[in-house]
């Protein structure tokens, strides 16, 4: 089975912030090291063979070990909507805020 990825506005965001952090912590090694932990999790999602233990209501939580971030989507009708990368320092209340805005905001469907 093979999920078709969706993403909502914000991601490519989250994803070049996280990389620039790192990137600056470990020139030339950080952002690659980075983009690609959040690649191998993409293809978790999209192989669609585990389903990630769910964080906020309906949103799964991806941890994108080693680094301090998680990857948050949901399921709707079949598709996996890849809601936002953030940091795993945040407040649990904060992330679950920013989440349903995201997805006021964003076109899930």
């Amino acid at each position: 089975m093979k999920r078709q990825l969706v993403f909502l506005p914000g991601v490519s965001r989250d994803v070049a912030e996280g990389s620039n952090y790192y990137e600056s912590l470990s020139p030339g090694r950080g952002k690659g090291r980075f983009e690609e932990t959040v690649k191998d999790a993409l293809r978790q999602i999209e192989r669609g063979l585990i389903t990630h233990g769910i964080a906020f209501e309906h949103f799964h939580r991806v941890f994108l070990r080693p680094f301090p971030y998680h990857l948050y989507y949901r399921l709707v009708e079949g598709r996996a909507v890849i809601t936002a990368v953030l940091s795993a320092r945040h407040d649990p209340k904060k992330i679950e805020e920013a989440l349903r805005q995201r997805v006021r905001g964003g076109a899930e469907r």
